[in-house]
């Protein structure tokens, strides 16, 4: 069986691909779809049967849940085909020396005991991002970008990476400063108190297509404001001056 998986939404550049196309595309070569929703389901409306997917997986931080917890979605004809991979308690519906039946969906693919915290948590994260829904998180994530771009790009030495659009970065702005390692940056802006992320964010190939080793990534969230974004800003401003390039 053929496989093609994709994320949605680029946890580097905030663009979202054309899942509906590619999906499309996969399905007529008789493949599956697995699509990492990681980065989109936090900011904006998913729905898996609109989308067509066979697969989705998404991690629970991001959508302002618990650490160590997550979500697949299936198609429920391939997950009934599929084995289980993990073996333990609850996930066997019957065994004998020579053979076992598996529990009913989905309970074969939860071996042992679960992370229930992590559940009643993750349910928790999801119910408030619904209640508050994802039309206002999506215009207010809009609202920001664009605002934190049009700053940005005032700032002499910031190369913004991806979209000149603000609305298509999905509430990422991933950068670079001339003469500058990500890292450096980092530690500036903590010196500040904005946290940032440095590095390559798991995303070596994309970063050698770019043609840098690694990169500067601020986030936003349903929960900022412009004056979080004017404060990053106001740090950003001081990167050069820092490292003593005098501006």
């Amino acid at each position: 069986m053929k496989i093609v998986a994709m994320a949605e939404v680029s946890n580097v550049l905030g663009n979202r691909q054309d899942i509906e196309t590619f999906v499309k595309l996969t399905h007529e070569k008789n493949a599956i779809f697995v699509c990492d929703g990681a980065q989109s389901v936090p900011h904006r409306k998913v729905d898996v049967q609109e989308m067509d997917v066979d697969f989705l997986a998404f991690s629970g931080h991001k959508v302002y849940g618990p650490m160590g917890i997550g979500a697949v979605y299936g198609k429920k004809e391939l997950l009934e085909k599929m084995p289980p991979f993990l073996f333990g308690g609850e996930m066997i519906e019957y065994v004998t020396k020579e053979d076992a039946t598996w529990a009913e969906l989905p309970h074969k693919f939860e071996a042992g005991t679960v992370n229930v915290g992590g559940a009643v948590g993750l349910a928790a994260a999801i119910h408030y991002v619904e209640k508050l829904g994802f039309s206002f998180i999506e215009e207010r994530e809009k609202e920001l970008s664009v605002y934190l771009m049009e700053g940005m790009r005032e700032i002499p030495h910031v190369h913004i990476l991806g979209s000149e659009k603000g609305e298509n970065h999905h509430g990422i702005m991933t950068f670079t400063v001339d003469g500058v390692h990500p890292h450096d940056i980092a530690e500036i802006m903590d010196s500040h108190k904005v946290c940032i992320r440095a590095g390559h964010h798991c995303a070596q190939p994309l970063m050698k297509f770019l043609g840098t080793p690694s990169t500067s990534r601020v986030s936003l969230g349903l929960y900022n404001t412009k004056e979080d974004v004017d404060a990053f800003l106001a740090a950003l401003k001081t990167i050069r001056g820092a490292m003593g390039y005098g501006e």
